[in-house]
This record gives C-alpha cells, structure tokens and sequence, in this order.
C-alpha cells in the first residue's frame, strides 16, 4: 500500500510540475505577444511624427517580426494620431495601442520635402510654418521600391487590387513617387484653410483621403 501511494504521489508531483511548467510557458509566451504588439505599437505611430517617413505598416511589421512574431493587423492611417495593432506569436494574440501628441513637437518642415516638386516643398514648407505646429508632414517622396512595399501591404489587407486602388496607388502610378503629394498630419481642416487663405498650389482631390495633399493641376 505504502508503494502505491508513493507511487501515486510520485506521479501527481510529476503532473503538478508539468502543468506549472505550461502555465510558466503560456504566461511567457502571453508576455512576448505582449512586448511585440508594443513595440510594434510605439515604432509604427513613430513613423507619424514630423522626422518619420511616414511607413507605419511597414515599420509595424518590422518590430513584430523581430520580437518573433507575425503582425495580424495594422490599423496605421496615414495621417493618424493613433496606431493600434495586433500581433500573434505561436498562436497567442496580443494588441496594443499608441498616441502621438502632436504638441510635443515643433514646426517642422525643413528636411522632410526632399525629393518633392520645388513647388510642392515650397508650399508644405509654407504651410508647416504657418500652422505653427499643429501640422505636419507624414509622407512625401516615395521611392518605387516603397510605393510597392505598400502597394503589396494594401493587396494583403484588402483582398484585391480594386479594393486595395482605393487606398493605395499601384507602383508606377502614385503621385508620391513623382513627388507631387504628400500626406499631412494634425490639424487637417487647418491645413486646408491656410491652403487657401496663402494661396498655395494645393489641393485635395481625394474625398476618401483628407490627409493627401496635390499639386493643383497634377492630374490635368
């Protein structure tokens, strides 16, 4: 009798021990969804502020893929204050959200126009000044390389590609890479009222993309 039960409180003891150590396995991987969704999170609304480059999906995907795991989605508008993403490592899921407070930084335009129209640089540099801060550049110039990067993150997130022409201009056709728009941050009604009140050369030709700014006449 004594064997036995030792027998049974030797193997229970192997049970506890194995289940704590899955619950020691689970909670590890639950931290490191966690800590990728966040960087994930902090690097993408980065892309954001007025020194970024404006490749939130990108960049999102980057830092999840580097802290092992697979970026599920990114809802990183470009334009947008806000990044919330959701990530999966070993089929654990994880979500995070990040902020940009827009106050923190200064007027910023100098060394964000590179590779822009002259005509199109000299108005968002006009306009960055004038709105004191509260807007700001995003995107600009896109090399071929980057339009398809995003093209190819559009196909994957909207299932096709008249689907995804909505949002995303297909590599050879976007205004970007001929440096003739840029996407703004911030204030954007603001934006749009010093446009006119200045007498800049641009406007808003897409009504789905409040943030994208043209060259007027670039589509004639």
């Amino acid at each position: 009798m004594t064997l036995i039960i030792g027998a049974l409180t030797l193997t229970l003891t192997v049970l506890i021990g194995t289940f704590l150590g899955d619950l020691g396995s689970a909670a590890a991987t639950r931290a490191r969804a966690q800590l990728a969704a966040d960087a994930a999170s902090l690097a993408a609304v980065a892309e954001g502020a007025p020194y970024g480059d404006g490749e939130a999906l990108l960049v999102a995907r980057t830092y999840a893929e580097a802290n092992g795991a697979e970026l599920i989605e990114c809802n990183c508008v470009a334009g947008s204050e806000a990044v919330q993403v959701e990530v999966d490592v070993d089929g654990v899921r994880a979500s995070a959200r990040a902020v940009l407070d827009p106050s923190l930084f200064g007027p910023a335009a100098l060394g964000v126009t590179g590779g822009l129209d002259p005509r199109v640089a000299d108005a968002v540099e006009t306009l960055v000044r004038a709105g004191g801060g509260a807007i700001r550049v995003v995107s600009g110039w896109r090399s071929p390389a980057q339009q398809s990067v995003l093209w190819s993150a559009a196909l994957e997130r909207y299932g096709s590609p008249e689907a995804a022409d909505d949002w995303v201009a297909p590599p050879g056709s976007s205004m970007h890479e001929r440096g003739l728009a840029v996407d703004l941050g911030g204030d954007l009604e603001l934006a749009a009222r010093l446009v006119a009140e200045l007498g800049l050369p641009l406007y808003r030709p897409l009504g789905n993309e409040p943030w994208h700014f043209e060259l007027v006449g670039s589509r004639g």
